[in-house]
C-alpha cells in the first residue's frame, strides 16, 4: 500500500477552491442572502449555470433554460442573478492574494482554485496554514473556501472534494493523515479524477478500471499504452509520487472574443459595433500577453436551434501587412472581414472575433518601413496611447475609453442582463450603501427580485 504521508521530500500540495464560487460572489455584499438559494444564469440570461448548496437541494437542474423551471425558481424563492463577470474575476483576484500572504507560493488554476506547495515547517503545519487560509479568505473577500490537502496534486483534488461533499470537516480535508485511503479512492469513479478525460475514462472502463483505486493498481505499462505519459503520472500521482509539475504556461496560438448577442440582428449598423466591441476586447487581452497578430478572423452565426428560420453561419480571415496589436488595425481589418460575410435579413445571434499568427514582437524580424524615423515614431506614440488606454480601462472599468464603432457600454446588442447584480468593487458608482432597513438597502443597492 502506498504511503501517503507526505512526498519524498517531505512536501505536501493543498488545494484551495472557493465554494459556489459565482453563487457565493454574489452573496458577498448581500447577507440577507445567507442560508437562502441562489442560482446564476449563463450568457443572456439563458441557462442555470452556478447554483448554491441549498439550490443544489431543491433539485434544480443544472444547464436548464430558466425559462423552463421559473414556476420553481419563484415557488422556492430562489434569488436569480445574471453572469457578473467583472465582479467574478476581481473578487477572484482577491482571493488569490489573500493566499499568497498566508503562503509564499500559489499557483492559480483557474478562477476559483489555486494549489499551495507547502514544504518544511508549512507542510509540517498543513492544517494550522490550511485553516488560516480559509478564515482568512472569508475574513477578507467573504468566501468560502475548501481546502484539501495530499501529497500530490491529484490526491489534493480529491481531498477538496471531500471537504466539499462532508461539512464534519470544517471546509479542510487532510488526506495525508486519513486512515481509509483506499475506501475512499474506491469510492471515486475514474471519469471524476482529475486529468482524466471522457474518452480517457471509456477506455479505462473496458480495460475494467472503474475508480480511482483501480487505476493507482494498474500496470503502468498498460495505462501509458493507454493515456500516454500523462495517464502514467496520473497513476503516480494516485500513489503518492508527484509526478504532475507546476503548468509551464502554454504557447497561445489563438485569442478569442465572442459573446452572444442581446438580440437578432438583422442590420449591419449594430453588428458592426459588436465585432469592433470583439476585436478590441481581443487586441487587449493580446497586448496583455506581450504579443502581436498577423492574422483576424471574423464569425457570425444565427442560433442553431432555430429551425423555423434561415440560418447563416459563416467566418472570413484577413491577413494584416505586418503584425500589430493595435485595436484600431485590428477593429479595421474586423470590419473589412464583416464587410465580406454580412447579409442583410438574417437573425444574427452571436459574433467572435479571434486572432491568429501570433509572435512575440521582440524575437520577430521588424518591417522594413517600420524603421524609418518618421514610421518609427508613429508606432512608438501608437503604443504609448494602447498603454495609457488600458491603464485607463483597468483602473476606471472597462470601456471607459473605447473606440466610437464599439457603440459604447449601452449598445443594445450586448447580451441580456437583465437580474445582474451591481458592480460591488469595481465602480466607485456602485459602492454598497449600508442602511438598517432592508427595504431601503435594496433600493439603494439595486438588487434584482
Amino acid at each position: 500500500m502506498p504511503d501517503y504521508g507526505s512526498a519524498a521530500d517531505g512536501s505536501l500540495m493543498a488545494l484551495a477552491d472557493c465554494d459556489s464560487f459565482y453563487a457565493s460572489c454574489e452573496r458577498v455584499a448581500r447577507p440577507d442572502l445567507a442560508g437562502k438559494p441562489v442560482v446564476v444564469l449563463s450568457n443572456n440570461d439563458g441557462c442555470l449555470v452556478a447554483m448554491s448548496r441549498e439550490a443544489k437541494k431543491l433539485g434544480l437542474p443544472m444547464g436548464k433554460p430558466a425559462f423552463e423551471v421559473k414556476s420553481e425558481l419563484e415557488k422556492h424563492g430562489v434569488a436569480v442573478f445574471s453572469s457578473n463577470y467583472t465582479l467574478y474575476g476581481d473578487l477572484s483576484h482577491r482571493v488569490m492574494q489573500t493566499l499568497e500572504s498566508v503562503v509564499p507560493k500559489v499557483e492559480v488554476y483557474s478562477i476559483d482554485e489555486a494549489f499551495l506547495p507547502l514544504t518544511g515547517a508549512l507542510a509540517a503545519n498543513a492544517r494550522e496554514v490550511a485553516l488560516t487560509a480559509r478564515e482568512r479568505v472569508r475574513q477578507w473577500v467573504g468566501l468560502p473556501v475548501s481546502i484539501g490537502i495530499a501529497p500530490t496534486r491529484v490526491l489534493a483534488k480529491i481531498a477538496t472534494r471531500v471537504a466539499k461533499k462532508y461539512p464534519a470537516y470544517g471546509g479542510i480535508f487532510d488526506l495525508s493523515h486519513c486512515r481509509k485511503v483506499e475506501e475512499l479512492l474506491a469510492s471515486v469513479d475514474v471519469g471524476d479524477i482529475w486529468g482524466v478525460g471522457r474518452q480517457s475514462a471509456l477506455k479505462l472502463r473496458c480495460e475494467g478500471i472503474r475508480t480511482a483505486r483501480d487505476l493507482r493498481d494498474a500496470e503502468p505499462d498498460m495505462i501509458r499504452r493507454l493515456l500516454t505519459v500523462h495517464g502514467l503520472n496520473i497513476l503516480m500521482e494516485l500513489r503518492g509520487i508527484p509526478s504532475i509539475g507546476e503548468d509551464i504556461p502554454a504557447t497561445h496560438t489563438c485569442i478569442i472574443s465572442s459573446r452572444s448577442l442581446g438580440y437578432k440582428v438583422t442590420t449591419l449598423e449594430p453588428m458592426t459595433e459588436a465585432v469592433a466591441y470583439h476585436a478590441a476586447r481581443a487586441a487587449e487581452k493580446l497586448r496583455g500577453k506581450g504579443l502581436v497578430t498577423q492574422m483576424v478572423s471574423v464569425r457570425i452565426q444565427t442560433a442553431y436551434y432555430r429551425r423555423d428560420q434561415p440560418g447563416h453561419d459563416e467566418m472570413t480571415m484577413t491577413r494584416l501587412d505586418r503584425p500589430t496589436c493595435d485595436s484600431s488595425a485590428i477593429i479595421g481589418a474586423a470590419l473589412r472581414g464583416l464587410g465580406r460575410i454580412f447579409r442583410h435579413g438574417y437573425g444574427y445571434a452571436k459574433a467572435m472575433v479571434m486572432l491568429t499568427d501570433l509572435s512575440d514582437p521582440a524575437k520577430g524580424q521588424p518591417h522594413l518601413m517600420d524603421m524609418l524615423d518618421g514610421n518609427a515614431e508613429r508606432r512608438a506614440r501608437r503604443q504609448r496611447l494602447m498603454a495609457v488606454v488600458d491603464s485607463i480601462n483597468r483602473r476606471e472599468g472597462r470601456e471607459t475609453l473605447c473606440f466610437a464603432s464599439q457603440g459604447g457600454k449601452n449598445a443594445k446588442w450586448h447580451m441580456k442582463r437583465e437580474r445582474l447584480s451591481p458592480a460591488w468593487t469595481t465602480d466607485v458608482r456602485h459602492l454598497l450603501k449600508v442602511s438598517g432597513a432592508s427595504g431601503e438597502y435594496a433600493a439603494q443597492n439595486g438588487t434584482p427580485s
